[in-house]
């Protein structure tokens, strides 16, 4: 005879009840003028920035190596790992905002260059999208070597002093023990032009530590890890997070009231739902103000949060289920 599975535990989170929107209308107005309404506040809410702490860290490391990389001689880099929706991309365009506040590069000079690779990326086309980056008109026209030499002139003559590689793990792509793309960044750190700094998800740690040389060449590496629910410094770090997300949506009138983000249940399915990672955090919550300023509410309020975690989350695979509606499985 077949023993039945024992069913999982569940904690309830928010009632039935609690779940009818208190503000606005409880149907959304799919009218042009509401989508035009909807589609300014969701541009304002995308230029709120809130600075995780471990980003604090980072910004340090990237001051760190940028004055380390000045010596002449080969120059060294970091390792920025993490999941999607770390923040790892938020973090270097925030820094390069940073750097561009302080004002202490020379006119003309490009201190800071950002590439992003694409999927299956050559160490060519590494090349070449540096050179797209500062604009180069022939980035396609030459071999690998020429390339790369063109690259070091842009270095040199646009004085950067780190090149961000976001998405490394792409870099991967036809490796082999004949043709390996650590050994090109090897060479780049070795020639002594620029410090590197890799970014990617976890599949890019292989690529970076399978050439031990290259390791050598790196200070100590500073990945972005999901937060980890029942840490307690961890659910405070996460708590503020959402104060502070909910606070600069007041602030900037994107609504009219505090959301209540701070709620244990909220928090809770928040955590659930977005696996401990912050950048994730906020693509539910501007799901759920999409919901919320359709139905003209005031904030936004648990009703939206569980529809956008069924309109959106869950469609994609990235939670399973909705606990603000079936509370929270396995306790």
């Amino acid at each position: 005879m077949l023993r039945k599975s024992p069913k999982a535990k569940v904690i309830p989170t928010f009632a039935n009840q609690e779940l009818i929107p208190s503000t606005g209308s409880p149907v959304e107005d799919l009218s042009l003028a509401t989508a035009r309404v909807t589609a300014a506040k969701i541009v304002d809410f995308d230029q709120i920035y809130l600075q995780h702490p471990a980003h604090r860290r980072l910004f340090a490391q990237f001051d760190y190596l940028r004055q380390v990389c000045k010596a002449p001689g080969p120059k060294r880099a970091i390792r920025v790992v993490g999941p999607s929706s770390a923040g790892k991309s938020t973090a270097i365009g925030e820094y390069q905002q940073i750097v561009a506040r302080r004002g202490d590069a020379e006119q003309g000079a490009v201190p800071l260059l950002s590439v992003k690779l694409d999927r299956a990326c050559t160490t060519k086309r590494l090349m070449t999208s540096i050179l797209d980056e500062y604009g180069d008109e022939y980035s396609e026209a030459s071999v690998e070597s020429t390339l790369r030499k063109r690259v070091y002139l842009c270095i040199e003559r646009l004085k950067t002093e780190l090149i961000f590689v976001d998405e490394v793990q792409h870099l991967n792509f036809r490796a082999s023990e004949r043709s390996d793309p650590t050994d090109t960044l090897k060479r780049m750190l070795d020639d002594g032009v620029v410090g590197l700094v890799f970014a990617g998800d976890p599949t890019a740690l292989p690529l970076l530590s399978r050439n031990i040389q290259l390791a050598n060449r790196m200070i100590a590496p500073c990945d972005l890890m999901p937060l980890e629910f029942g840490k307690p410094e961890d659910n405070a770090t996460f708590k503020s997070f959402v104060q502070r997300l909910d606070a600069a949506m007041v602030e900037r009138r994107i609504t009219a009231r505090s959301s209540g983000f701070d709620d244990p249940r909220t928090l809770r399915c928040m955590f659930i739902v977005s696996a401990g990672l912050l950048g994730r955090v906020v693509n539910l919550v501007r799901a759920a103000l999409e919901v919320s300023t359709r139905r003209g509410a005031d904030f936004v309020e648990p009703h939206d949060l569980s529809r956008a975690v069924r309109d959106w989350a869950m469609p994609q695979l990235i939670c399973k289920y909705d606990p603000f509606s079936a509370g929270v499985v396995g306790g």
